[in-house]
């Protein structure tokens, strides 16, 4: 998907979700049949990683969108939030007018998808300029930045990010908007990127990765058709077959469908274990008989 078209999808979404639903700092705001989306506003404190953990109970298999509008707070608990997101393919959003700084940048790129529309903001967390006894801080310091750098690791960011985060001021902070942040923090995350080439290779009947990506780059530019007709124009395009072709073939696929109970079944499963169950690989490989005439 090409960066402006998740803009511009990013921006309906976010207009069609009112923020006057907001009554707390970390609440769910909007509920759909295949999305969940949170709010983390304001102050982010030790409390909030348990009230996240309670909102996003009941995600089963919706996509997680979590929004952002803070200016930081306590690092371990930005980072606990962080972590729950990824377990879970989050995506972050900071939108407009909204500011992401500091404490809240480590939520921010805990996302496997990231759009800034607003500010990223970064400058010392304030566990790390609070450390205002001398003793206290030789002490405590390199553990919280040994921390912050693993965990900025395990985000898959580079060290650049790290180091601006640590070495600027928190009386300056360096910002990030729409047209700059992805030079530091990239839009996808690259591991998920591949991970999701790599599914759509054995989904679309057992291509290299390196097809799988230039069959999407063909894709996007479907975006150009009118809505009605973006989803079968990118869907053929995938399974390598012309449309005409695919809308006959997609009819007859229907009945691969998994029933009530099976759907349930792999639903309850954690994201990362759906595609790898059986019914799962049932369902493709029967998909993939009548899609591909084998």
């Amino acid at each position: 998907m090409s960066r402006s078209w998740r803009v511009w999808v990013l921006s309906v979404v976010l207009a069609l979700v009112p923020t006057s639903l907001v009554r707390a700092d970390v609440s769910v705001y909007g509920r759909t049949e295949s999305s969940l989306f949170v709010d983390i506003l304001g102050t982010i404190t030790s409390q909030d990683p348990a009230v996240f953990e309670e909102a996003i109970q009941d995600l089963g298999n919706r996509r997680l969108y979590a929004r952002l509008d803070s200016l930081g707070g306590d690092v371990f608990a930005a980072m606990h939030i962080g972590r729950l997101i990824r377990k879970h393919d989050g995506v972050t959003i900071i939108s407009v007018p909204s500011k992401c700084y500091s404490g809240c940048a480590l939520v921010f790129v805990s996302g496997v998808m990231r759009h800034n529309l607003g500010e990223l903001g970064l400058h010392r967390p304030y566990q790390v300029f609070a450390l205002q006894n001398r003793q206290a801080a030789e002490k405590q310091l390199p553990r919280m930045l040994a921390l912050l750098k693993q965990y900025v690791s395990e985000m898959g960011i580079s060290e650049n990010f790290y180091d601006e985060l640590v070495t600027t001021e928190h009386t300056r902070t360096a910002i990030y908007k729409i047209d700059t942040y992805a030079n530091l923090v990239p839009e996808i995350d690259p591991v998920f990127q591949e991970v999701q080439a790599s599914y759509g290779a054995r989904r679309y009947g057992g291509m290299t990765t390196a097809q799988m990506h230039q069959r999407e780059r063909d894709a996007e530019a479907c975006l150009k058709r009118p809505a009605k007709e973006v989803t079968v124009c990118q869907e053929a395009i995938r399974w390598g077959i012309s449309e005409a072709v695919y809308r006959e073939r997609s009819a007859k696929a229907a009945a691969c469908e998994l029933g009530y109970d099976d759907r349930r079944t792999v639903q309850a499963l954690p994201p990362g274990q759906r595609r790898e169950h059986p019914l799962v690989r049932k369902y493709e490989a029967c998909q993939q008989k009548i899609m591909l005439d084998r």
